[in-house]
């Protein structure tokens, strides 16, 4: 559950900067959702990779 908090609040504050910067919504869509999809499976990925 923490996690997926952070994950969220994570993905939210990598779209607040993007959507600072100037992005376009998809660039700014995108950022945030990567962000939290990176959070919450990073853990499984890096055990996959190494």
């Amino acid at each position: 559950m923490t996690r997926f908090l952070i994950g969220l609040v994570l993905g939210g504050a990598g779209s607040g900067i993007a959507y600072a910067a100037g992005a376009t919504p998809y660039w700014v869509v995108g950022t945030g959702v990567t962000v939290a999809v990176l959070v919450w499976f990073g853990e499984f990925i890096l055990d996959d990779l190494i």
